[in-house]
């Protein structure tokens, strides 16, 4: 399968899905009392933090690049708009495993949102990708919003900016093994109604029954033994990260 292609397969198995779930991390600033040094999510105390205070909050220390999702209650320029679970938007959900996946409320908004200045502009941008120090920031919204191959242009420029090797070969390893799976969640659920069935007729203690049963528990191993393959494939580095203090140092090779 080519990488950039949709993946148009049947309908995901529940082990794929496992695999497909974006781990979306939900950030909540407190802030803290000069008094009691206590974190209070105080309405009166909350106020918008300057704008690389706010992203730095944000990756909480993670280096992988940023997927930062605002939700909306007026349009559907949201998650139901791109990221639905479509069998032509597996690309997406693939590669939201190399990305800090963000999740902000559609109050992030409001003018005293701690967040609030990620979003300057007449437009706010409903999903946006950048670095971890949100540089390199691409804004999707309107049209853009709605466009796969935007959202995955942008996804993919960060990945070659934050990781040493490309994710094309990871992609197609990934789309294998996920086939693989769901022909595993097929056969145990075919296997399951067989077990049932030679339960019901002749008991659990049947050798026919016992042999259905040591058969599942070969499916179940393969299956893990598939979980940790698609671990390994979806491993990639990032790049070394590159300080301020690296770039004012001198080029000894000059002179």
């Amino acid at each position: 399968m080519a990488a950039g292609a949709g993946y148009l397969g049947a309908a995901r198995g529940p082990s794929s899905r496992r695999v497909l779930d974006i781990d979306w991390q939900h950030p909540v600033y407190k802030a803290e009392t000069k008094d009691t040094k206590e974190r209070t999510a105080s309405a009166t105390q909350r106020k918008a933090l300057p704008a690389d205070e706010a992203m730095e909050f944000l990756a909480d220390g993670d280096k992988r690049p940023l997927l930062v999702l605002r939700e909306c209650t007026t349009c559907t320029g949201t998650e139901d708009a791109l990221l639905t679970r479509n069998s032509d938007n597996e690309r997406t959900y693939l590669l939201s495993q190399w990305f800090h996946c963000v999740k902000l409320p559609p109050d992030v908004l409001e003018k005293d949102h701690p967040f609030r200045n990620l979003f300057a502009g007449d437009t706010a941008a409903h999903l946006f990708v950048c670095n971890s120090d949100g540089s390199a920031r691409t804004d999707l919204s309107g049209s853009k919003m709605r466009s796969r191959s935007v959202l995955w242009g942008a996804m993919e420029q960060a990945m070659v900016s934050n990781y040493t090797k490309s994710a094309k070969k990871p992609l197609r390893t990934l789309a294998n093994l996920l086939d693989e799976l769901d022909q595993i969640d097929l056969a145990v659920s075919e296997l399951d109604t067989k077990i049932e069935l030679s339960i019901a007729k002749a008991g659990p203690t049947d050798r026919r029954t016992k042999k259905l049963m040591k058969k599942m528990t070969g499916l179940r191993a393969k299956r893990a033994d598939l979980y940790e393959k698609v671990a390994a494939a979806a491993k990639l580095e990032l790049k070394p990260e590159v300080t301020k203090k690296d770039l004012e140092k001198p080029d000894r090779k000059k002179g």
